[in-house]
């Protein structure tokens, strides 16, 4: 059976967003899907998200794993992390490198929140290529918290492909679907 892991962003939730309607979507082409809550995930940290992921009996193995604005980022943690298998693709859905450098406070949220999301040493890029078999990146042109730019630069470090949709802001709560993702995901064989 195929497998997909579903990562929301700070301070969201498995039924926020789009969501449930992609783990429906997805189940409905005969993926399990998993959508755990992330927890404390009103201040991200990469050691506890980790932690809980991977002591948990879900097998990462060969998964597509899909994250959202933090929950992008913490996909890429979860690469680095010597205890994740590897896995079949990363979607990195509105991801950003650079919290002193993305205009977060527009939603009031404050850089030292993602103090413990990024690696005190920076993205092992190299590592997170040969965890994931393809890479996978997805941002607006208009998102008012995580600039473009930053998207860029993480594909371009990952040789990956990034899609930008036209004025999509956050890809998050503007979307109760997400048809685009979807079919991103299909026509380059992702899901």
């Amino acid at each position: 059976m195929k497998r997909a892991v579903i990562l929301h962003g700070t301070s969201g939730s498995p039924e926020g967003n789009w969501f449930p309607w992609l783990r429906a979507e997805l189940a409905t082409r005969g993926y399990e899907v998993w959508t755990p809550e992330l927890p404390g995930n009103d201040r991200p940290n990469r050691q506890a998200y980790n932690d809980f992921l991977l002591s948990s009996d879900w097998d990462f193995n060969n998964n597509l794993v899909i994250g959202h604005s933090s929950g992008a980022v913490s996909v890429l943690n979860l690469l680095m992390d010597m205890r994740c298998p590897a896995i079949d693709a990363a979607v990195m859905v509105s991801a950003w490198h650079d919290s002193n450098k993305a205009t977060l406070r527009y939603g009031g949220l404050s850089p030292e929140i993602f103090r413990n999301l990024f690696p005190e040493s920076g993205f092992d890029f190299s590592l997170i290529k040969s965890k994931a078999g393809r890479t996978l990146f997805v941002h607006s042109d208009n998102d008012p918290y995580c600039p473009l730019d930053q998207a860029e630069w993480l594909a371009d470090q990952l040789d990956s492909e990034l899609v930008v949709i036209h004025d999509g802001d956050h890809l998050g709560s503007k979307f109760v679907e997400f048809p685009q993702l979807l079919e991103i995901l299909e026509t380059r064989k992702l899901a």
